[in-house]
């Protein structure tokens, strides 16, 4: 039997308060517009379609780039000197770490952030990388949060297609990250998948959302609705308010389906802010 999809969302989904726009910080830089040597699908058009949606409806922030000390905490010289041989590409990414970076801090000073960043991270291993992935932001961010002490531990919950392989080898050794992988291919599944395992965490001192939305019904994995983004925002969301102090951030991963991964943006976002702070 086919499922009957409604492509229709809630007004309630999109509208903000202007008391929840007031807690909303967006991390962006005209760096993440440059046509750098990647897969054709990861272009420009991914972040300055969100960004349009956008508008002057929050704050925008703009992040310095990542140093060289701070990818270190996550990869390895080698990588560094691969990544190196393409300047233009290597610029971009520290820029992209450096948003995710901003984005973190912005949690931990009280603020739902979201890094509207690129390239992606999370296919970056500490010593190798792949699937349009060069530095991994939400590693490094989470990283350096843990080295200035300002958390001593965190879940990262990864709701991209594709396997966070990167940021699962980066913390693979460290018991105190606990990375969550979503890897079901139907929304109830999916859906059950999150609560399964953020039930099984007590407590924890920040939350960092890997936001793939390449699950999307008309992007590659054909799975999940607008409608549904909104519901792994608000679980998310529903998550910091009771278990991390409110303090959540999301980075951007995956998304191919450039006319509706605005739309899928802001209901994900519109669901952090109501499940973080109900009205």
């Amino acid at each position: 039997m086919s499922r009957i999809i409604s492509t229709t969302v809630n007004q309630s989904e999109t509208d903000f308060s202007e008391e929840q726009k007031k807690n909303i910080r967006i991390i962006f830089h005209p760096d993440y517009t440059k046509n750098y040597n990647t897969a054709a699908c990861e272009s420009p058009g991914r972040v300055t379609s969100i960004m349009e949606l956008i508008g002057d409806m929050f704050d925008i922030m703009e992040p310095e780039p990542c140093t060289e000390n701070d990818i270190l905490s996550c990869h390895s010289q080698g990588l560094i000197y691969m990544e190196r041989t393409d300047p233009l590409r290597f610029e971009v990414a520290m820029m992209s770490a450096g948003g995710a970076m901003l984005a973190s801090d912005m949690a931990i000073e009280g603020y739902i952030s979201f890094a509207v960043i690129r390239p992606p991270g999370h296919h970056s291993n500490p010593d190798h990388n792949w699937g349009f992935c060069f530095l991994n932001n939400m590693g490094i961010a989470v990283m350096r949060l843990i080295k200035l002490k300002k958390i001593t531990d965190a879940v990262i919950l990864d709701i991209d297609l594709h396997y966070g392989d990167g940021t699962e080898a980066i913390f693979n050794s460290y018991e105190n990250v606990r990375v969550i992988n979503i890897q079901s291919s139907t929304p109830d599944v999916f859906m059950s998948d999150i609560d399964s395992q953020l039930g099984k965490i007590e407590k924890t001192d920040i939350i960092g959302l890997s936001a793939g939305f390449d699950q999307y019904l008309k992007d590659w994995g054909q799975n999940l609705t607008t409608g549904d983004f909104y519901k792994i925002g608000f679980k998310s969301g529903r998550f910091a308010r009771e278990k991390s102090g409110g303090r959540i951030f999301g980075v951007l991963e995956g998304g191919y389906y450039i006319p509706e991964l605005g739309k899928n943006f802001i209901s994900l976002l519109k669901g952090m802010a109501d499940g973080r702070n109900p009205e």
